[in-house]
């Protein structure tokens, strides 16, 4: 048997065995060796007072907007600004290359309108 030791709000602090440790900190809640493994493999960070486990995201919906907005933002300054805020580099595409990052930009702003937006965005594929 395993141990969760939990705060006031279930968040998982730390995990103890009564193999290895002789003072298990309270609260907690005993875990089946499998829920262990299970919570240990998929980054569990929460558990209820029945020992299962999940993981609770604990961001709020502006926080993950935010940090979606911060990646898409970043993904067009290293990856589209250099190519398409300098001319020569512009003007040695093809036309159907330039069409390709064209579109590459255009996906990427309009990330923050997917229906899935901030947590389930499906991301373009930068052009080659």
């Amino acid at each position: 048997m395993k141990y969760a030791h939990k705060d006031s709000n279930n968040f998982i602090l730390g995990w103890y065995t009564p193999d290895l440790h002789s003072n298990i900190p309270t609260p907690n809640v005993e875990i089946s060796e499998t829920s262990w493994q299970n919570a240990i493999n998929n980054g569990h960070n929460y558990v209820n007072n029945d020992g299962v486990t999940s993981y609770f995201d604990p961001r709020t919906q502006s926080e993950k907007e935010d940090e979606t907005r911060a990646l898409r933002n970043l993904l067009l300054k290293e990856e589209v600004d250099p190519l398409v805020t300098n001319p020569l580099r512009w003007n040695d595409l093809s036309s159907d290359k330039q069409t390709e990052w064209t579109n590459y930009r255009t996906l990427l702003l309009d990330v923050p309108e997917q229906s899935g937006f901030p947590s389930n965005v499906t991301w373009p594929t930068k052009p080659e």
